[in-house]
């Protein structure tokens, strides 16, 4: 798909989430009722500019400004162009909810019971020593800690569900965001609980019996690496085995954190100064990496 479709696709989309949303939802913030600049294309303007890789606001106002003012002619100043796509904050946690209804993002019929991955990935404000000083999106934010990366840091934890597919990136299900406090089997324990009819597969720190039984209930299980403990200093092969199994499927959602991040920038939220700054920042890249999935896989 030439850029042009692309530009189009994602207008025409905006406008359409912009026809369904309830009134309780959206309030037009345009003291008209028809402004020269709309909300559907401020929202497009951001979306293609973070398809294009462009690192930050300013550089997507510029591009459009400079390559693409025959496509939007009222364009207002950088600050009014800010000031009204921060103020559709609320909006863009909508909008991937939107998009998530595409069959891209459907399980197939076919499937009788799929795998279903889970994980999350830290969005981060500020890291080290800095992250004790950071009072950014402080109503949303907190410290945490990431294991993976050893690393603390001030912000939110992004918690994805994705469907496996063999030899495919894995395809995004559902997202939510909690501060970076939250433990992850606490943020997504009701979400998982609703998942009938499925393999679950997720990092150790998921595993939790109470929460086993309650799935296998709904004939869904939940696979884990198997932990070490002071009662359990060794694995047997076939636990060895077992946790190699659950951590090679694993991989296809790690894959898919990385292709979020190298596509959209969606992990280091260092330049944002705004809670309402931080939501445009992870639910608007996540939404226009959602947008490259639909064009490209």
């Amino acid at each position: 798909m030439d850029w042009q479709n692309q530009l189009i696709t994602v207008y025409l989309t905006s406008c359409k989430f912009f026809s369904q949303l309830s009134p309780y939802i959206f309030l037009k913030i345009s003291p008209n009722s028809n402004p020269s600049f709309t909300d559907e294309e401020t929202i497009t303007i951001y979306i293609f500019g973070i398809l294009n890789e462009l690192k930050n606001i300013k550089s997507i106002f510029k591009f459009t400004k400079n390559f693409l003012s025959e496509w939007f002619p009222n364009l207002p100043s950088y600050e009014g162009f800010l000031f009204r796509l921060n103020n559709l904050n609320h909006l863009f946690p909508e909008l991937s909810k939107f998009l998530l209804q595409n069959k891209k993002f459907k399980l197939n019929s076919n499937t009788t019971k799929p795998f279903v991955l889970i994980d999350s990935l830290p969005i981060i404000l500020a890291k080290g020593f800095r992250a004790h000083k950071c009072n950014t999106a402080k109503e949303i934010s907190s410290i945490g800690f990431c294991s993976s990366k050893n690393l603390f840091y001030f912000g939110l934890k992004l918690h994805l569900t994705a469907l496996f597919k063999n030899k495919r990136l894995a395809s995004p299900v559902s997202m939510k965001i909690t501060r970076a406090a939250t433990h992850d089997l606490t943020a997504v324990k009701n979400d998982l609980l609703n998942l009938n009819h499925s393999e679950l597969f997720a990092d150790r720190a998921y595993c939790d019996q109470f929460t086993k039984q309650k799935l296998a209930k709904k004939n869904s299980n939940l696979h884990t690496p198997i932990k070490l403990s002071r009662s359990k200093k060794t694995l047997s092969y076939d636990e060895k085995v077992y946790s190699k199994s659950v951590s090679s499927i694993r991989q296809s959602i790690e894959i898919l954190f990385n292709w979020l991040i190298e596509s959209g920038g969606i992990q280091t939220a260092s330049k944002v100064r705004s809670t309402k700054g931080l939501l445009v920042h992870v639910f608007g890249r996540f939404s226009a990496c959602l947008f490259k999935y639909m064009f490209f896989f």
